[in-house]
């Protein structure tokens, strides 16, 4: 009920206001404030709205006004309901509408704000403002906007105006629209009324520039940020501005940054007091640790996440956090659990509407089914992974996902496929930055190319990129990778050195898989070099004993022919 008044036909008014003329004082008060509610009515407000405690409807329902239904009424006609409305006096109207609205303001909250619109009470713009926002905490994204919208279209007042227009941004991006949050948050920077609300929307923008690789322009927002939420003590806007920028820092590899600004983010949001901004920092300083490889710390900082989350009830926190609990526990030899965290992160975000949540659950499931080579579903994950990207823009993770195309069409002796999509994988990450995908890429290209000197190139070239700084998965992935490559070129010592290099990045933090695939490497190597034939047998037995235990088949073939030869 937002618009204005709507003409009925003459004859139509004209009937109702005799059928009006006919009934008792208190049913004719009761028939026009039961209009004001709607097509639909209960009891109690009605008695409420015409202050009489024990009214019943006797008059209205005996000369076919109205019709019982369920516990409450219905109006015999909408064209009848329509009639009484416009029998009102404007005054009368605004004034029936109010106590409705007061009425609703324990018990609905957009019902309030639509009421006070119509009564065209200036409370009705924070009003739904509330009701919005309280949509959204509901996860119902699209009905939030709706009353964002409307709100911000009657909105008098500055302040109300720029609160609903950011909330209107971060509904867009709800929904996976990152080109209108952006532009609408441009415009709350624009029009903001003082430096407060300037800081929220230079955070807001930052936030839909993170997602569509805007990540130059979203560093230079909270620089700006930060003065303003310094000068202001704004202690929630600056535990979410440390932790937005952890973020961004953590696909551009800088690591030490990455963790220095999740601490700070953390600990602003302890001296806020809010469980909300502690979970979230909780979260992120598992990114951090993610990032520097330390896996079995992320993966319990990502639990304890998810566990407060789901204790206070953030449900947008525990969806963003809940994959990667998979994404970590991959590196703890438990694919198969991590493919379930998948399913369950992939189930949740759909559910809610959080299309980034929805795409690392793919991804996540992308992961999962290749450590345990299942690739027909692995293929199913890629081509759900794809088209969420494609709709959030997110460029970095289309370049990962042309990389596991890759590596998927590779291990089904598809080499020529496979050499294209991680060419396309690389020319992306070197557009976007290759500091998130771009060593793993490379590591697994040279395990296509069949030319000894490109080899040595890409595997020098990701070397390279490691020194300067990258995500932690590309030193799990490129390592194994290079063994995998030296193997398969007869490289012993290559393999050697290679699998040095793992166990010497994990060695502040031995991990299971690391362990694992230095294991195997070494084992292999062995056989290259024709060592100690029982010491190297029973290297590939414990190797294959615990590919078998975590599941990890698709790396077993290489030992059975080891085994066997």
């Amino acid at each position: 009920e937002e618009g204005g008044d709507e003409a009925i036909p003459a004859s139509i008014q004209s009937l109702v206001l005799a059928r009006l003329d006919r009934l008792e004082p208190l049913d004719r008060q009761a028939f026009q404030a039961a209009s004001v509610i709607g097509q639909r009515f209960e009891l109690t407000l009605l008695r409420q709205l015409i202050g009489s405690p024990h009214y019943a409807c006797e008059g209205l329902v005996r000369n076919a006004l109205i019709l019982p239904e369920g516990d409450g009424f219905l109006f015999a006609h909408a064209l009848i309901q329509e009639g009484a409305y416009l029998s009102l006096l404007r005054a009368r109207r605004r004034e029936l509408h109010r106590d409705a609205a007061d009425w609703f303001a324990e018990r609905d909250l957009v019902l309030r704000a639509q009421h006070l619109d119509r009564a065209e009470d200036d409370r009705a713009p924070s009003a739904y403002l509330a009701a919005a926002t309280a949509q959204r905490s509901a996860y119902h994204a699209e009905a939030a906007l709706r009353l964002a919208s409307r709100g911000t279209a009657i909105a008098r007042g500055d302040v109300e105006r720029h609160a609903l227009i950011c909330l209107t941004g971060e509904l867009q991006r709800d929904l996976g629209d990152i080109a209108a949050s952006i532009a609408t948050y441009r415009d709350a920077v624009a029009g903001a009324p003082d430096e407060t609300a300037l800081c929220r929307a230079q955070l807001g923008l930052a936030e839909g520039l993170r997602v569509s690789e805007g990540l130059a322009e979203a560093l230079a927002l909270l620089e700006a940020a930060e003065n303003l939420a310094g000068r202001h003590e704004l202690m929630l806007e600056l535990a979410r501005l440390h932790h937005l920028r952890g973020n961004i820092l953590f696909p551009l590899g800088k690591i030490e940054g990455c963790r220095l600004e999740h601490e700070r983010g953390l600990g602003f949001a302890r001296r806020s007091g809010s469980a909300e901004a502690e979970a979230r920092s909780l979260g992120g300083l598992a990114d951090a640790a993610y990032a520097q490889g330390r896996m079995g710390t992320a993966f319990q900082h990502f639990n304890g996440c998810v566990e407060l989350s789901r204790k206070h009830g953030f449900g947008r926190i525990e969806v963003a956090n809940r994959s990667m609990v998979g994404f970590s526990r991959i590196y703890l030899n438990e694919p198969r659990q991590a493919r379930e965290d998948g399913k369950a992160a992939t189930r949740t975000a759909a559910l809610v509407g959080q299309l980034r949540a929805e795409m690392l659950g793919e991804t996540i499931g992308v992961f999962a089914c290749y450590e345990l080579g299942a690739y027909a579903p692995m293929q199913v994950h890629l081509e759900r992974e794809m088209r969420l990207i494609r709709q959030l823009g997110a460029r970095r993770f289309e370049a990962q996902n042309l990389e596991m195309q890759g590596r998927l069409l590779l291990d089904t002796d598809r080499r020529a496929d496979a050499d294209a999509a991680l060419r396309e994988a690389l020319a992306i990450c070197r557009e976007v930055g290759t500091q998130f995908s771009g060593p793993k890429a490379l590591a697994a290209l040279s395990r296509v190319v069949r030319e000894q000197a490109e080899r040595d190139h890409l595997l020098a070239e990701g070397e390279q990129l490691l020194r300067q700084g990258s995500v932690g998965h590309n030193h799990l992935w490129f390592y194994r990778d290079a063994i995998e490559a030296m193997l398969v070129a007869g490289d012993a010592v290559g393999a050697l050195r290679y699998a040095a290099a793992l166990e010497t990045y994990t060695a502040s933090e031995p991990l299971p898989w690391a362990d694992l695939f230095v294991a195997r490497g070494r084992a292999l190597a062995g056989g290259l070099q024709g060592r100690d034939p029982t010491t190297t047998r029973r290297e590939l037995s414990n190797v294959r004993s615990t590919l078998l235990d975590t599941g990890l088949t698709a790396f077993l073939p290489a030992i059975e022919k080891a085994l066997t030869a």
